[in-house]
């Protein structure tokens, strides 16, 4: 009975999580391949095991792929395949498309040398002040409809100001160089921990509430929205800064499109399942950036089977991976761009409508796709062997090294190069070379200062931190391109934070935060008086902790403070302690 008992329950826990989990299998199944290139090597919610080196992105597309026999992977689309004639190298004519775009800066940005100028051509002045509209207005409607104890923080809440909002982005940006587990450690007092210049800007308690009412859209008007149902919450900081990127900047030839996760372990409808992954729950961004800077130009959020694609690009029945690369890359074809992808999103299809529309495309590929040439999917090679084959201008070719791994390309040929690995010269084919230099390279620096990596209690604050963090790599690329500096990122990001923070701080309003005690000896200088704490808000009679006693470790409210240096200060001993000693 027992162990009958025991079958039955798991038979239930295990129905309950597959209807949970359905959506998300159902888009495995349809959009997802193994991990690329950069969940084993650079993905920073995901460890490896490996020990290829940090440059073969190649085999490790190739190990991906290995991982499982399950055919249901191999998801491209036949309905479409057309006839295509394998010949050998030897005829093989096809060339690079010439680059016909202008890259650089764009509109506004050309001649903007100044940082925090730049940074604010994508948090513009206009996009602020409706994410202060909407957290004022969820703030008023949280407050008016619940009744809060007398000592509640919910009672000192006043409406969130632009300047408080950008002082709230820089420390955002500071929080990915300061790493700290929670958000109260960036308030505490020990010596040990603390970090004295946030307590100064802004207090613990209005940090908080500005955190938990902050909000980017009004959800009593979804009725008038018109963009994704799943995003609504996010969606108009997705499509402004979408925009914006586009708009303010034109990559150089060389681009890359890929997918990343940001890990997400709560209740989402769209959450996507990664099973081989470290962190095996998230949400999945498809994004197209620049290879030589990272600039991140496009980007969606996958929200499922049902997301809009742009499908009309290319004929009914095509798969949604060439859906995706085409909603990504459609702005920038008939330029002469070259597209890196990883065996996820390249197949036989999309490269022949690239190369249709004077685009190249090069990457690796998965060999068990249909119409794959025979002599290259079956051939046995020792290593540093290559063999390759062509269809008009696509080249499926496949070198030897760790393992097999296999390319495709619209104008590579199966040249070999000698390079330097470890002290021994080995020959690589050219576009290995060339993949490992385009994918992948950059987003290993960027995920260093990464602040959405923290747990967080709503999903659409960590999309928000993500494009935050966007934001400011792409701010140093233009400043880069404006200024020719060679700056590199923390020194940029620490500059950024500094800026932020000292125009938007007033510099004569220092009631903002928690005033360190021990950090500055003006408090031991000129002229000090004493007076009662000034009525704010609904307080009448408000109060303060008093530093004196908060230094020595007792917890002690006064209704005075210092008029000078606006701290709260006992009457009886704590105010002349304090002004008279340095230490106490």
């Amino acid at each position: 009975m027992a162990s009958s008992s025991k079958r039955r329950s798991a038979s239930k826990q295990e129905n309950s999580f597959d209807d949970e989990n359905s959506d998300d299998l159902e888009e495995l199944e349809e959009l997802e391949r193994y991990d690329s290139s950069q969940s084993l090597i650079s993905d920073s919610d995901s460890g490896s095991d490996s020990e290829i080196s940090v440059d073969d992105y190649a085999l490790a597309d190739v190990i991906n792929a290995e991982q499982s026999d399950d055919e249901d992977l191999v998801h491209k689309s036949t309905k479409n395949l057309a006839c295509y004639k394998w010949e050998d190298m030897k005829n093989y004519a096809a060339k690079r498309e010439d680059f016909l775009g202008s890259a650089g800066p764009q509109l506004g940005a050309r001649s903007v040398c100044d940082i925090l100028s730049i940074f604010l051509l994508f948090f513009s002045t206009d996009l602020m002040k409706n994410i202060v509209l909407e957290t004022n207005r969820y703030a008023e409607k949280f407050i008016n409809s619940r009744v809060f104890p007398p000592r509640s923080s919910m009672r000192q809440w006043t409406p969130v100001t632009l300047n408080e909002m950008y002082i709230l982005l820089g420390i955002f940006l500071l929080m990915g160089i300061i790493q700290k587990p929670t958000l109260r450690s960036y308030f505490a007092r020990k010596r040990l921990i603390s970090t004295p210049g946030v307590g100064d800007i802004i207090s613990r308690d209005r940090m908080e509430l500005i955190c938990k009412f902050l909000r980017f859209s009004d959800s009593s008007s979804i009725k008038d929205y018109n963009g994704p149902e799943k995003l609504h919450k996010i969606y108009p900081i997705i499509s402004h800064l979408n925009k914006k990127f586009q708009s303010l900047y034109l990559p150089s030839q060389n681009i890359s499109v890929d997918k990343t996760l940001t890990l997400w372990k709560g209740k989402l409808s769209f959450k996507q399942y990664f099973p081989r992954k470290n962190s095996k729950f998230g949400m999945k961004v498809y994004e197209l950036s620049e290879s030589s800077t990272g600039y991140l130009w496009s980007f969606f959020v996958c929200t499922g089977k049902n997301m809009s694609l742009d499908v009309l690009s290319v004929k009914e029945g095509s798969n949604k991976t060439t859906a995706v690369v085409l909603t990504l890359l459609k702005p920038l074809l008939n330029k002469g761009y070259t597209v890196w992808m990883d065996n996820f999103h390249n197949s036989l299809e999309l490269a022949r409508f690239l190369k249709k529309n004077k685009t190249d495309c090069a990457g690796t590929v998965n060999l068990r796709e249909k119409g794959m040439p025979k002599k290259v999917k079956e051939g046995k090679l020792k290593r540093g062997e290559i063999i390759s084959q062509h269809s008009g201008s696509i080249t499926i070719m496949k070198w030897r090294d760790k393992r097999d791994i296999p390319f495709i390309s619209t104008y590579h040929t199966d040249e070999m190069k000698t390079i330097l690995r470890r002290e021994e010269q080995i020959k690589k084919p050219v576009i290995c070379i060339d993949y490992n230099q385009n994918m992948g390279a950059v987003n290993q620096i960027f995920e260093t200062y990464l602040s959405e990596k923290k747990k967080m209690h709503k999903w659409y604050m960590k999309i928000f931190r993500k494009l935050l963090n966007a934001a400011a790599l792409n701010t140093m690329v233009l400043y880069k391109q404006n200024t020719g500096s060679t700056i590199d990122l923390l020194a940029f990001r620490i500059t950024l934070v500094e800026e932020i923070l000292k125009k938007f701080c007033d510099a004569e309003k220092k009631t903002l935060g928690r005033h360190a005690s021990d950090n500055t000896v003006s408090r031991l200088k000129g002229r000090h008086f004493i007076r009662k704490i000034l009525p704010r808000g609904k307080k009448s009679r408000p109060q303060r902790r008093c530093v004196v006693c908060s230094k020595r470790g007792k917890k002690k409210d006064t209704v005075y403070c210092c008029r000078e240096c606006d701290v709260g200060l006992c009457l009886d001993g704590c105010f002349e302690i304090y002004h008279t000693k340095q230490t106490f």
